[in-house]
């Protein structure tokens, strides 16, 4: 997700959660008989009244609209990215060539090759875009179960394969290769 729709996300959760945290405090010290303030009844003569407006079908019809466009605004934001999927790398010995790497095909390939080495169970690959130096660097993350008899330390090893075989279709530092090894 992009750092700004995480951003209101959290936001949203903790206004939520506030709310939440207030009303449930207000009717417990209410039950009790706690409140700082004298309420024997709540008025709801306000609302009652409001319904019987002529606009009150289109404020509500405004507010679910609005709700509407909220959220769908909210789930495109969350829909991935197409934008940097591909890496542009120049041709060595050629004048002005370039080749576009799709770097999924890359990711799964990494998974591919670390399914491949002895004592992996499973194996699943992910690309992400971090921040290095300023600068926005694909990784790509391959998350590795191992079997339960084999040797983490012997795995560990032979999985330097998935960063030669990265280097070998990108080149050395194009892209980060992250190898997290679980049992």
């Amino acid at each position: 997700m992009k750092r700004t729709t995480v951003f209101f996300d959290r936001l949203g959760v903790l206004i939520i959660g506030l709310a939440l945290v207030a009303v449930g405090g207000g009717a417990a010290l209410w039950q009790r008989d706690r409140l700082p303030f004298e309420l024997t009844e709540v008025d709801a003569s306000v609302v009652t009244d409001a319904q019987d407006q002529q606009w009150w079908p289109w404020a509500l019809l405004g507010a679910g609209v609005l709700i509407a466009l909220l959220v769908v605004f909210s789930l495109v934001r969350r829909l991935p990215s197409s934008t940097g999927r591909t890496l542009s790398l120049p041709v060595t010995g050629g004048p002005d060539g370039r080749v576009t790497v799709d770097l999924r095909s890359v990711a799964h390939r990494a998974a591919d090759t670390a399914r491949e080495v002895d004592g992996v169970k499973s194996a699943r690959a992910r690309l992400r875009h971090e921040r290095s130096d300023g600068r926005r660097v694909p990784v790509i993350t391959v998350v590795v179960r191992a079997e339960e008899s084999a040797s983490l330390r012997t795995v560990a090893q032979k999985l330097t394969d998935v960063r030669s075989a990265v280097a070998s279709v990108v080149g050395d530092g194009a892209v980060g290769v992250r190898v997290l090894l679980s049992a």
